[in-house]
């Protein structure tokens, strides 16, 4: 083996990197409470208890129901002052199928086409949590069928009380995507049978909406996943048995395109998500190979 000696006194950087490079995602669902992936238990952590997967046809029992999580604790507060600088995103799955009620006209109950509620005081916490840590607000907005007009267009109703509430709040939406792996289609929140073309038509119509209403706000996307080339015979890795968009296709068929550009890559799943593929061993995850 050939070893080089390194001089640092004479390397010269070639990238300055962002502060942020920190950031992290809150999901939807821990900031409304609901559900979530299930959580481990002591044995199975200790490697004592086999984690046994479940197909996707099972996804249900993968899954628990938790409480909103208290972002006025002061660990977390003192830990999300710890990591900063950073970019909060508050998006997710669950994200895609959240009302916001923040008059409390809908008194817990969910209304149809939507699969959880966002409260004022929920959202409060939120934007406290990132005003004390000094973060920036990252958010991806609703787009199930209950945003969807009869005709199938989106309705923006909805993400204008989102961003307008939090700028009247005094901690603006620095940055927002339309929906989070859109590319998944339904399994990600969207309106069942919802297309490519849908999908660019509404992506189109926010990001007008926040050009024109939120100048300030940085647009980005497509925030996608789990992509393949069909023109090369690939195949998506992970749900391969899903319809997935490919990002080349969303990209040349949207017509207003994102400021800055988001993809998100998985290197593997823990052993409960194994039935959606993609998952490595553990020995399989560290390797001197290459």
């Amino acid at each position: 083996m050939n070893r080089i000696k390194l001089d640092s006194t004479k390397l010269k950087p070639i990238r300055k990197m962002d502060l942020s490079m920190t950031s992290y995602n809150i999901e939807m669902t821990e900031i409304t409470g609901g559900t979530f992936w299930r959580a481990f238990t002591p044995e199975q952590v200790a490697g004592k208890e086999e984690i046994k997967a479940s197909g996707l046809e099972e996804k249900e029992k993968m899954m628990q129901v938790f409480p909103p999580i208290d972002l006025k604790e002061t660990r977390i507060r003192t830990l999300g002052k710890a990591l900063g600088p950073v970019w909060v995103r508050v998006s997710g799955t669950w994200a895609t199928s959240t009302y916001y009620d923040f008059d409390g006209h809908t008194d817990g109950e969910t209304p149809k086409g939507f699969k959880s509620v966002l409260t004022k005081k929920q959202w409060d916490n939120v934007l406290d949590y990132v005003k004390e840590i000094g973060g920036k607000l990252l958010v991806s907005v609703a787009n199930c069928s209950g945003v969807h007009n009869e005709d199938g267009t989106l309705n923006l109703d909805q993400a204008r009380i989102l961003f307008e509430y939090s700028k009247e709040y005094g901690v603006p939406i620095n940055a927002a995507e339309f929906m989070n792996e859109p590319n998944l289609l339904a399994m990600s929140g969207a309106p069942e049978g919802y297309t490519l073309e849908e999908f660019c038509r509404d992506q189109d119509a926010f990001f007008e909406m926040v050009r024109n209403e939120f100048p300030e706000v940085i647009l980005v996307g497509p925030s996608s996943t789990c992509d393949k080339d069909e023109s090369q015979n690939e195949k998506a890795e992970v749900l391969e048995t899903l319809p997935i968009i490919a990002t080349k296709d969303i990209l040349s068929t949207c017509k207003v395109m994102p400021e800055i550009m988001s993809y998100h890559y998985y290197n593997g799943v823990s052993e409960r998500g194994a039935a959606m593929g993609g998952h490595w061993d553990s020995k399989e995850a560290i390797t001197e190979e290459y």
